[in-house]
């Protein structure tokens, strides 16, 4: 179930944003779970759904901030918020995230993003349960946020390009674990039937970092581009729901219909 959620701009820290901060946008969600809710927050943290074989999943994904009206600013590495309005799509997963759960566990919390240079405090204004998508056995998508494939390589992490052949199988593994964690068993469902076409000229990468200006600082790189997929509808709910490939809810892989 998708979430709207109007934000205001307090601006006591100012107006401007760090091109990176949609891994702080995580913390923002899990904060916000645990002060009303921390049993469903640390289980939502420390296990989410998990596989036999000890893969956990956290079945949440979020947009990037949409302000109605900024202008970026590369050679400072921040993008100026002008208008004071800015919308932010949450989508959950799991069963205990009705509307009536999120709307009053977001509704008038206020938080703060950014780093040591740019930082922008937030007032949530609204929040709106969005209609479900209707869901059809093929779609026509757009990537809201990058999406990361990751290919492990004689002990080095490679993030596969949306050309690469394996970035489909890659694509298929993620909504069939997904499913499998849900649903406590696999779904009977063959890659050979399943189909994910790229839009080439659609395709945009982008270098993400996570936990900037710390020792644990990392970059990912992920890609956005338009796409159809044809899958079984219980693959689709959760493409919609839950995002495509992997860190979804690090901030990667938030789609919407098209």
């Amino acid at each position: 179930m998708k979430f709207k959620l109007t934000l205001n701009i307090n601006r006591k820290y100012g107006s401007c944003l760090p091109f990176n901060y949609q891994y702080e946008q995580s913390a923002v969600v899990y904060n916000i779970l645990a002060q009303a809710d921390r049993q469903y927050s640390a289980w939502l943290h420390e296990n989410g759904y998990m596989l036999d074989n000890g893969k956990r999943f956290k079945l949440f994904s979020y947009s990037p901030f949409f302000p109605t009206k900024y202008r970026a600013i590369p050679s400072a590495g921040c993008l100026e918020i002008i208008n004071n309005e800015v919308i932010w799509y949450i989508s959950f997963i799991p069963e205990k995230s009705t509307a009536d759960f999120i709307q009053g566990l977001f509704d008038k919390q206020s938080f703060v993003i950014g780093n040591k240079n740019f930082k922008v405090a937030f007032d949530i204004v609204g929040v709106e349960a969005m209609p479900s998508e209707a869901v059809l056995e093929e779609m026509r998508f757009k990537a809201q946020s990058p999406v990361c494939i990751k290919y492990n390589a004689n002990g080095r992490v490679e993030y596969l390009s949306p050309d690469n052949s394996q970035f489909k199988h890659g694509i298929f593994k993620g909504l069939m674990s997904k499913y499998e964690s849900i649903n406590g068993h696999p779904l009977d469902f063959d890659i050979a039937n399943f189909d994910f076409a790229v839009e080439k000229k659609t395709v945009r990468s982008k270098l993400i970092t996570i936990k900037g200006e710390t020792d644990d600082e990392t970059r990912v790189r992920g890609f956005l581009f338009c796409f159809t997929m044809k899958a079984p509808l219980e693959l689709m709910r959760i493409a919609c729901d839950g995002g495509i490939g992997e860190q979804c809810s690090q901030g990667f892989g938030f789609i919407n219909a098209i």
